[in-house]
């Protein structure tokens, strides 16, 4: 029954747009629950569902249900209670939130020196205890038949104690990859990644007994020059950890930051104010 009755007001107010009741907004209402409206613009209409007529009463249909249920809801104290519980906590959440962003919109400006940086270091070694190897080496990986390979070979075994600019410069020419950052600490193992190298090597033994290492596969030779060693269990250079201790750092004085100027906020808001704490 009820559905015929929507159905009834739908192609009402399809078929009579030409009636004018004074209220322009009313020609355009296809329901009404309480104090919520359904309008024509509302309902989604696609050609390609079929009858239109159907598609509209559906819609409908649905739409009063859900207002009905919405009502009900409404009347439940229990429920929006707890409803207005959870905004009120998430209100305080999102204003905190945006109250922080706003004090540390300038926090760009903060720096942390190479002192600060240090002592954070040497205060908390025990924290940089290495669960990996780590390197300072040259990778070249060229393909069989580049040119002058011996010598590009020689100049790497003997660096630093050779001519830098022909390792880079042939390395640039014909390498199909290469790492040339001598002054960087990487894990060994992403440079392990690179070299054909049976998977269940001893890498840290390996490391131990090598400085200069050689391979090759189908069509390259790849070279490795190691220049440095850190182990297992070793304490991690601070070089390799710097940018960790600077978040660190910036983080702890944000903190420090927003506990002053929420303390100050709290002192001058609190002045001749009759507050009582139980």
């Amino acid at each position: 029954m009820n559905n015929y009755i929507i159905l009834f007001f739908f192609i009402l107010f399809q078929s009579c747009d030409w009636i004018h009741n004074g209220e322009e907004e009313d020609e355009n209402v296809l329901a009404r629950v309480g104090n919520s409206t359904l309008y024509k613009k509302d309902i989604l209409y696609n050609p390609l569902l079929g009858d239109s007529v159907e598609v509209y009463s559906n819609q409908i249909n649905l739409w009063v249900k859900k207002q009905l249920v919405l009502n009900s809801a409404f009347q439940n104290d229990e429920i929006m209670s707890e409803i207005q519980n959870k905004v009120d906590k998430y209100k305080e959440s999102l204003l905190l939130f945006e109250f922080e962003k706003y004090l540390f919109s300038n926090s760009d400006k903060i720096e942390i020196s190479s002192q600060e940086i240090s002592s954070y270091y040497e205060e908390n070694i025990e924290d940089f205890i290495l669960p990996f190897n780590l390197v300072k080496a040259l990778y070249v990986k060229v393909p069989f038949d580049a040119p002058s390979i011996n010598n590009f070979r020689n100049n790497l075994r003997k660096y630093p104690n050779a001519d830098t600019t022909e390792i880079v410069s042939y390395s640039f020419q014909f390498a199909e990859k290469s790492f040339l950052e001598d002054s960087i600490w990487i894990k060994f193992d992403d440079i392990m990644m690179n070299l054909p190298f049976p998977a269940d090597t001893d890498r840290t033994r390996f490391l131990k007994s090598r400085s200069y290492y050689e391979s090759r596969d189908d069509q390259y030779i790849h070279f490795l020059r190691i220049l440095d060693k850190r182990f297992v269990g070793d304490f991690s250079p601070i070089t390799f950890e710097e940018e960790i201790i600077n978040t660190i750092l910036l983080n702890n004085r944000k903190q420090e930051l927003f506990d002053k100027l929420r303390d100050s906020i709290y002192n001058n808001s609190t002045r001749g104010v009759d507050y009582e704490i139980y």
